[in-house]
């Protein structure tokens, strides 16, 4: 099932093709509802995504959603949840709110193109300048409100690679190489966890766990200061080569104990946005995260920032 959200010049599809064979799966797996469930273009995003991301062996589409999967026992009332879930972002696809929110952080006149793919099991992601949302996410079911709070995250995200390539992680070789991806996705998750801010602080909507870190300026501080150690590390080593143990980087800057290049990103865009104007922040997203952190540097106290940007 498909629908579409037309606001204004605005095309965003809503997906949901790959929900009830997934449901189908987990109450009964067969291979005939796996062959359902992989069919489905939401699934393919999924592991087209998972494929981009992982530096693992490569696995078919078929063992991916079987491993993926395994874990996840049918009840009904994760039958229930779900389709709660489902039915919420169905109501709320014509309201101008979330749309506005992921507008106000991008560049004038971003027109969006985009499919919303609803998945479950998988995560809520950015692929190119389409998204999926994991609807078994257990916040989405606590909370109804964070679906759409995700889905303004995810669109920032999408609004973001209209300017740019998604990172080829594949292709890193070099401590240099890895130093750009954390800085181009410090700088992409900034805007996607600014983009909800207003709108959850006005809804009272600050149940996820990055919310809870940036109200609290201690907690706050201490993860921004550890961004910045483990940067500087990497730019002192820029002209290396890259190892696997390099990689547990990307780990620590996104895990979900520390999420640091989420609350540091958003700490910086917050900081641009309080000391310049929206407008300066929008158009970075057109003008990258070299210029992200140049601006942020910029507006720091020198001494606290030594890193050459």
């Amino acid at each position: 099932m498909k629908r579409v959200s037309q606001q204004g010049q605005h095309r965003i599809l809503f997906d949901f093709s790959a929900v009830e064979p997934a449901i189908c799966y987990l109450r009964n797996r067969t291979d005939e509802n796996l062959e359902r469930l992989i069919s489905a273009q939401g699934s393919k995003i999924a592991y087209h995504h998972h494929l981009w991301s992982s530096f693992d062996s490569k696995p078919t589409i078929t063992e991916f959603w079987k491993k993926n999967l395994e874990q996840t026992t049918w009840s009904s009332k994760l039958e229930t949840d779900i389709t709660a879930v489902k039915e919420y972002l169905a109501t709320q696809q014509h309201d101008n709110r979330w749309l506005t929110a992921v507008l106000e952080y991008l560049p004038k006149g971003h027109v969006f193109r985009t499919t919303v793919y609803l998945n479950v099991g998988y995560d809520s992601i950015v692929y190119g300048e389409d998204i999926a949302l994991n609807l078994n996410f257990k916040q989405f079911h606590i909370d109804h409100r964070e679906a759409i709070y995700y889905l303004i995250h995810e669109l920032a995200h999408a609004g973001y690679f209209r300017y740019r390539n998604m990172p080829e992680l594949a292709k890193m070789r070099t401590i240099g190489n890895l130093l750009d991806t954390v800085k181009l996705l410090t700088h992409l998750e900034g805007m996607g966890v600014i983009s909800p801010l207003k709108m959850r602080l006005q809804d009272h909507g600050l149940l996820d766990n990055d919310y809870k870190v940036l109200m609290n300026e201690t907690e706050r501080n201490r993860r921004v200061n550890e961004y910045f150690t483990i940067l500087s590390r990497l730019q002192s080593k820029r002209n290396q080569p890259l190892h696997e143990e390099d990689f547990q980087v990307l780990e620590q800057m996104s895990g979900k104990t520390t999420r640091l290049w989420y609350i540091t990103g958003c700490h910086m865009a917050q900081k641009i946005l309080q000391e310049l104007e929206a407008e300066t922040l929008r158009n970075l997203v057109k003008t990258g995260s070299k210029e992200f952190f140049k601006t942020y540097k910029k507006l720091e106290n020198p001494k606290a920032n030594q890193l050459r940007h």
